[in-house]
C-alpha cells in the first residue's frame, strides 16, 4: 500500500496539485476510499504530507461525506 502511495499518489500531489489529476476527478473519487482506511490498516500518513493534505481536503467534500455513509 505504501508503495502505491509513494509512486502513484505522493508524486502528483508533490507537484502542488490539490487533487490527483490537478482538478477533482474520478481518480480522486475512486482512490479516496482505499486511502481513507489507512488507520484501519494500521498505517500512518505521517511520511506522506501531500497525501495527508489530500485526504483532509477530499474528506471535507459534502458528496464524499455522504458517499462514505453508504454501507
Amino acid at each position: 500500500m505504501e508503495r502505491l502511495w509513494k509512486q502513484a499518489l505522493q508524486q502528483p500531489l508533490k507537484k502542488g496539485y490539490e487533487f490527483i489529476c490537478g482538478n477533482y476527478s474520478i481518480a480522486d473519487v475512486a482512490t479516496y476510499p482505499w486511502v481513507a482506511i489507512y488507520e484501519f490498516l494500521g498505517l500512518t500518513l505521517d511520511n506522506y504530507p501531500n497525501l495527508k493534505r489530500w485526504v483532509e481536503i477530499v474528506q471535507q467534500r459534502p458528496a464524499v461525506q455522504r458517499g462514505m455513509q453508504v454501507p
